[in-house]
């Protein structure tokens, strides 16, 4: 079933709070004018009672007093009265009531001046309402009962309500119409935005929604679609990028690859010439081999593919990579040296990623250090953290380059004087790690001096002899 939209939507809901506030106030008016219209007919019957009471107290014997009932008020054109000795002799009877007389009150007032309301049943006539009371006099006890036809009220309530019954579904459908002219021209400004928004696309991310009043509920939404917007536009140019980063630098080696092939070819040559080619291919292979697996991770990191952590001793971890990276730096000419003694931790991390990291801050550090150079691996724990630091004596960069050194292909060309196997993305990889991790990566460098590469996550200090010790030495074996 189709839903409805959200102006009809908006309008049935301002219909059915309207018919719920129409009926609510008219049965409030109605309440209100019968408890009116009642008092009214009260204040009416207690009038023609105190008139009859006057006429009462003035007689000065029985007769008299019986005479002056009826002359005055066997015939009233409003009131049907009645007044009987102890409710049974009758000394007045209105004329309209002379057969039937008016009922007995349901409670009998007391002689103390009590009166009685009731609604009753008039004989002849209907309902009424009347009124009794129980007046003594010297000769007699008397209740006297005053009665008022109530179809008069009766016949103004009807027709308050006839008014209510044909006025309020007018009224209601016409606030309908109203409620669903003032939905549309509320929501004018949503298909507006719509319709805009519409015209974006993935070429066209540099347009913006208008956002006339920033301040009310629909310039909020415009101000949020375009902060996306401008997230999208930015995700977008940063994939554009890395694509064309990424085909620049496999371009690279591949032509090298196919233009020492052709060369190779294009005449005989001896064994040691096609070793020499050879082994330069394979060069290039290999730094193609590093950039894809680089690019790949990059990917599964964009892809926000969940890393494997458990809890692991980084100290060691260090001790491992580091021994590992002796090698590469003996093979530049360069001392590779482990500040004694590191400082016992547990990480929780992923083993690979955090070796990655620390490989490729070694590495960088061999890559733009001079022969004889010297570089210097440390870890210290304080405060529930872990620093890990990589510092070394080459070559430094330049302040303006600090700032962007950690953006994907980004190279200083000038601190590439010894190789061309760097890739631009093992720093970026870096950050990847390291806000995996929690954690923050810093730079600190001046050129002609050195570099210090500084990575800092949460940790915790080692139990001594606990099973995270032994587990982790384990591990590493």
């Amino acid at each position: 079933m189709t839903r409805l939209n959200i102006r009809w939507r908006l309008t049935l809901w301002y219909g059915a709070v309207l018919a719920a506030v129409l009926v609510i106030f008219a049965v409030a008016v109605d309440l209100l004018m019968i408890g009116l219209l009642q008092s009214r007919t009260d204040g009416n019957l207690d009038a023609q009672l105190t008139v009859i009471e006057g006429l009462i107290g003035r007689a000065r014997d029985p007769d008299e007093l019986r005479h002056d009932l009826n002359l005055d008020f066997a015939s009233h054109p409003v009131f049907e009265m009645q007044v009987t000795e102890d409710g049974d002799r009758s000394w007045l009877r209105s004329e309209r009531i002379a057969e039937t007389g008016l009922p007995m009150p349901a409670v009998r007032p007391s002689p103390n001046g009590e009166v009685v309301y009731e609604d009753v049943v008039i004989p002849g006539f209907g309902h009424g309402r009347m009124l009794s009371k129980a007046i003594v006099t010297p000769y007699a006890s008397l209740l006297v009962q005053v009665a008022l036809d109530a179809e008069v009220n009766a016949k103004h309530l009807g027709q308050l309500r006839d008014v209510f019954l044909s006025t309020g579904p007018v009224l209601l459908l016409a606030a309908l119409g109203c409620g669903y002219l003032l939905a549309r021209k509320a929501l004018a400004p949503v298909e507006r935005l719509a319709a805009e928004a519409d015209q974006i696309t993935a070429t066209r991310l540099d347009r913006r929604l208008p956002t006339p009043n920033p301040d009310d509920e629909l310039g909020r939404l415009a101000r949020t679609l375009n902060g996306m917007i401008a997230r999208l536009e930015r995700s977008f140019g940063e994939i554009q990028r890395f694509t064309a980063d990424a085909a620049h630098e496999l371009r690279t080696p591949l032509a090298a690859l196919r233009n020492e092939a052709e060369v190779t070819l294009l005449a005989p040559r001896d064994p040691a010439e096609y070793r020499r080619t050879l082994e330069s291919m394979l060069e290039e292979i290999e730094h193609l081999t590093r950039l894809t697996e680089n690019l790949l991770y990059l990917c599964r990191e964009d892809a926000l593919v969940k890393p494997s952590f458990e809890d692991l001793r980084l100290d060691l971890l260090v001790r491992d990579v580091t021994d590992h990276m002796r090698a590469v730096a003996a093979a530049a000419d360069q001392s590779l040296t482990l500040i004694e003694p590191l400082s016992g931790c547990i990480v929780h991390g992923d083993r690979d990623q955090l070796r990655r990291l620390l490989f490729n801050l070694i590495d960088n550090s061999v890559k733009y250090s001079l022969a004889d150079g010297r570089i210097r691996v440390g870890l210290e724990f304080r405060q529930e953290q872990a620093t890990l630091f990589v510092e070394d004596t080459g070559i430094g960069i330049e302040a303006e380059h600090r700032p962007h050194l950690f953006k994907r292909f980004y190279r200083v060309d000038s601190a590439r004087p010894r190789t061309s196997s760097a890739t631009g993305l093992g720093l970026s990889i870096c950050l990847a790690v390291a806000k995996a991790h929690h954690g923050e990566i810093d730079v600190q460098s001046e050129p002609g001096v050195g570099t210090r590469m500084t990575f800092s996550l949460p940790a915790r200090a080692v139990e001594p002899g606990g099973r995270d010790s032994a587990a982790e030495v384990a591990a590493l074996e």
